[in-house]
């Protein structure tokens, strides 16, 4: 029994992203799934897919921000005070990235 390999251009028709084949790439890249099947799999990406970013410490402001953690449109300080690069490397423990993709690992 050959094994079929699922592609990217598969998976994003079960997704709703702008960018759902650049997002399953970025995903199936990973090699973090378990699953076989493509509708399983983009249901992976729905859950954990947080977005794209330019580096790990703009996903690490961006998280902290959308997660209350901070504020930075009513307290500036202390938020440009924080090692984003040190709070990055934390939160990566959590999460995945490939080619500016972020996904939280299931």
């Amino acid at each position: 029994n050959e094994k079929k390999e699922i592609t990217a251009e598969q998976v994003a028709e079960y997704l709703t992203y702008k960018d759902a084949a650049e997002i399953a790439s970025a995903y199936l890249a990973l090699g973090i799934t378990s699953s076989e099947n493509k509708e399983e799999i983009a249901g992976e990406i729905e859950e954990a897919y947080y977005g794209k970013f330019s580096s790990d410490e703009e996903f690490a402001q961006d998280l902290a921000e959308n997660t209350g953690s901070v504020d930075f449109k009513n307290q500036p300080w202390p938020q440009y005070c924080i090692d984003w690069e040190y709070a990055a490397r934390d939160i990566m423990m959590d999460y995945s990235e490939e080619n500016g993709h972020y996904f939280r690992n299931l």
